[in-house]
């Protein structure tokens, strides 16, 4: 039995991800002295417990970053995108594009100012389908203080971003009001957001803001009108009107993919296909 599972994990596609349950999907646009932030970021996870780091997978998604530099090395599974229309402040379609990519339903949707224990991503990874919920979580100062989570910080269910048609890419181009009008959109459907439990956790890293960041303007000015109108439109003709439809307006490449072999074998579950009847009378059946 146990070569046989050997043989048959071994003779899987090199680009096979049925092993992943979290895919963590962050975005960077750099138009400073280096892409620092970014690397420094994903070093730090390269030194997580393989039982992690077999399961999560980093979407990372440069935004059409003016910088040169080589896609490092690392050994994690990752999806390195670049995006090459220039448009401003383009994070809603930043994350469209990276929950395009994801292999899993649980997805986590993170700016590159905050990061997560590997305790964190484990408890993310093993956490069932999110479903309708979407979840915020709490940070942690060094001193052990929690506090309110982040606006934009999400984990959630792919299948739902994706039915309710993710970020609206009309704010992309100006700064501001896609995070409200993306939770607002969410909830108007039925989405439920809630906290995960204080014991899971993200802390605020410290970035040097000008070497490796951005200088972009933030100014609202643009998009509280278009924010404001789609609004309007959810008050009159509700349903999913409120949101243009408008995904992935843009170009982009592939600049490296890289996946890990696991290092243990998946869970042995024999009953799980001959249960398949009770799943097709069972909707709220899940595994």
């Amino acid at each position: 039995m146990t070569n046989s599972i050997t043989s048959l994990i071994n003779s899987r596609h090199p680009l096979d991800k049925s092993h992943i349950d979290l895919t963590y999907v962050t975005h960077f646009y750099c138009n400073q002295e280096s892409i620092e932030s970014v690397t420094s970021l994903l070093r730090e996870y390269e030194a997580y417990p393989a039982d992690v780091l077999d399961r999560v997978e980093f979407i990372i998604v440069d935004d059409c970053s003016p910088l040169e530099y080589d896609v490092p090395d690392l050994n994690l599974n990752f999806t390195w995108l670049r995006i090459t229309t220039d448009i401003k402040w383009n994070q809603g379609g930043a994350r469209n594009l990276g929950v395009t990519y994801a292999k899993s339903d649980k997805i986590l949707l993170s700016d590159l100012d905050h990061a997560f224990p590997a305790e964190t991503l484990r408890y993310l990874a093993d956490h069932p389908e999110p479903g309708r919920n979407f979840y915020k979580m709490r940070r942690k100062k060094p001193d052990g203080e929690i506090y309110k989570g982040h606006s934009n910080l999400f984990f959630m269910s792919r299948a739902r971003f994706m039915r309710f048609h993710g970020y609206d890419e009309e704010f992309s181009g100006n700064y501001g009001a896609e995070d409200y009008r993306f939770v607002k959109y969410q909830k108007y459907q039925g989405s439920r957001q809630r906290y995960l439990p204080k014991s899971v956790w993200c802390y605020e890293r410290e970035l040097d803001r000008k070497k490796s960041y951005h200088s972009l303007n933030r100014d609202l000015s643009a998009n509280t009108p278009v924010d404001l109108r789609k609004r309007d439109e959810c008050n009159l003709f509700g349903k999913e009107y409120g949101h243009s439809r408008i995904f992935l307006n843009f170009n982009w490449v592939t600049l490296k993919v890289h996946n890990r072999r696991p290092s243990t074998a998946p869970v042995i579950r024999k009953y799980w296909r001959p249960t398949w009847w009770y799943r097709w009378l069972n909707p709220f059946a899940s595994k």
